[in-house]
């Protein structure tokens, strides 16, 4: 038996549509969406210009009109000449007006890096359900008033929220993740495509493999080339549908290289008792490993029915491979925590970790060395810090990387 996220009361629940009309023979639709219709927690897509950036985020409103919010950023290094990203984490605080007609403003203060910023969002309640005689939101989509704080450049934002599961439906697992599922790959404004099918073991296991629609850049007709990609690698999830996909892609050409995204759980289901991930968007956390100039690359993956769920196996030739974040920092707090929990072991099997400052860099403090998740202090005030990573795996075989920050504090 399948119970949808949103089937908050199913026996007394009626989907609507944008224009909210009720069929024929069903109860009847309540007047108004009140702020009650977005109490709840919503999955949320921040969609920054022509996919210039990309923001993941859970917000969580109340009854009363208010909102608690936290988010990711993706998004490009200002000025880089490879199309460099960075990962920016953040939070919103506000309230919201709801109107009788599912229109409404958030007022709010989001802050990133540190830094504050006011802004006001109009939105338009999308989807609606009746749940025990009254409205409540399932889709919303709004649109930021000011150009984006966070992402430079005058760009316009625009955010589609999800309804997610209700606390009482519990956490989302490893095996939240699992069985077939589509994989639309997204590269720039509309400059690529892959296809790919791809199965989630529920275990931590992924395996892809598809098809990439890209441009010949030596063509003068806008040729294109269609050749063969695959993704295996491993996947980590948090209770709230937050995740980590660790890869080894193998391009069309046969040569490798490794590839790590950050994911959100955008739409579930609870099926017998376990809630289900039925939907996914992911970023790239670096710029496409298979088309030159510093492409974005995010996708959308959606849950296939699938009769049997075939187990990923991982190439013998994979190897232990190191991943050191936050890629490209700028920190003007003088403690920050580093994170080596990207990094995968050729076997599956748990790592050892090691942290130290990199040749030449300035000397800072390193706190938890020893741990995947250290914090680190600048201890020779402003300069760009590099810290080193050195992980084992059980075998003893080990792998390297490091992660520089540019330290802007006093």
């Amino acid at each position: 038996m399948i119970n949808k996220i949103f089937a908050l009361a199913p026996a007394t629940m009626m989907v609507l549509g944008l224009a909210g009309g009720a069929p024929v023979g069903a109860q009847t639709t309540p007047a108004c969406y009140t702020l009650e219709s977005m109490q709840g927690s919503f999955a949320v897509i921040g969609t920054y210009g022509a996919n210039i950036a990309i923001a993941l985020g859970v917000r969580n409103h109340d009854a009363n009109g208010n909102i608690a919010a936290t988010f990711m950023n993706n998004q490009p290094v200002v000025g880089s000449p490879t199309g460099a990203r960075s990962t920016v984490a953040g939070t919103n605080r506000g309230t919201f007006t709801v109107n009788c007609d599912g229109t409404g403003v958030v007022t709010r203060v989001a802050t990133a890096n540190g830094v504050s910023t006011p802004a006001f969002d109009d939105f338009l309640i999308t989807e609606g359900a009746v749940v025990n005689g009254k409205l409540v939101a399932m889709a919303v989509t709004d649109m930021q008033r000011i150009p984006a704080g966070t992402v430079p450049g005058g760009v316009f934002l625009v955010r589609r929220y999800v309804r997610r599961p209700e606390p009482a439906a519990g956490c989302y697992t490893q095996a939240s993740l699992q069985g077939s599922y589509s994989v639309e790959v997204n590269y720039g404004v509309n400059t690529a495509l892959g296809l790919q099918p791809e199965t989630f073991d529920g275990k931590g296991n992924l395996l892809r493999t598809g098809v990439l629609n890209q441009p010949n850049t030596t063509s003068t007709t806008g040729a294109r080339i269609v050749g063969p990609v695959t993704s295996t690698g491993t996947y980590t999830v948090t209770c709230e549908g937050r995740g980590t996909f660790n890869r080894v892609v193998t391009r069309p050409d046969g040569t490798q290289a490794v590839a790590v995204d950050d994911f959100l759980i955008t739409q579930g289901e609870q099926r017998n008792g376990l809630l289900v991930a039925t939907r996914i968007v992911d970023a790239q956390r670096d710029p496409s490993v298979i088309l030159p100039g510093g492409v974005f690359v995010t996708r959308l993956h959606t849950l296939r029915p699938s009769l049997t769920v075939p187990v990923p196996t991982v190439p013998g030739g994979t190897k232990t491979v190191a991943v050191a974040g936050p890629k490209n920092l700028t920190a003007t707090s003088r403690s920050i925590s580093l994170d080596g929990t990207a990094s995968t072991s050729a076997d599956g099997k748990a790592l050892t970790y090691f942290w130290t400052m990199a040749q030449g860099s300035p000397v800072g403090s390193i706190l938890g060395g020893t741990t995947a998740t250290p914090t680190v202090q600048f201890s020779q005030g402003r300069g760009l810090y590099t810290f080193l990573l050195t992980v084992t795996d059980s075998t003893g075989a080990t792998a390297q990387d490091t992660v520089t920050v540019d330290y802007r504090g006093n």
